[in-house]
């Protein structure tokens, strides 16, 4: 008789996980697409508006914490296989995704404030 508390009552295959993390990173991608699509569409109430923009917020959302997941085991990985090289590496990426997702939004702003200075401010003032 099986004794209940062995792992494969309550796991799946070994080689299932990476696939299910590939799968929900194509969905959210998709899913971020269609939401990109509504919010550029014209004509849209401002209520379906501010609803698409908040479903791309949580999506964007989700997306990173799937991806900063995906790193975070990468690096225990490393760490596990003793790997320092791999683990350096994969530190290395995960700070660099975070950095970037971070920064990014600054920067957009940033170069468009700069525009409207270069730009814009002495088209303004001559009339």
């Amino acid at each position: 008789m099986k004794d209940v508390r062995t792992p494969n009552k309550y796991f799946q295959k070994i080689g299932a996980a990476p696939e299910s993390v590939q799968k929900l990173k194509a969905k959210l991608d998709d899913l971020l697409v269609m939401l990109y699509a509504l919010k550029d569409k014209h004509g849209v109430a401002q209520t379906a508006q501010l609803i698409v923009d908040n479903e791309i917020e949580r999506a964007e959302k989700e997306k990173y914490r799937q991806i900063s997941k995906q790193n975070a085991s990468k690096v225990v990985e490393a760490f596990l296989n003793g790997n320092t090289d791999a683990a350096v590496a994969a530190i290395d990426q995960a700070l660099d995704y975070k950095v970037f997702c971070r920064v990014e939004p600054h920067l957009a702003q940033t170069g468009d404030d700069i525009e409207h200075q270069v730009f814009w401010s002495d088209l303004m003032g001559h009339k």
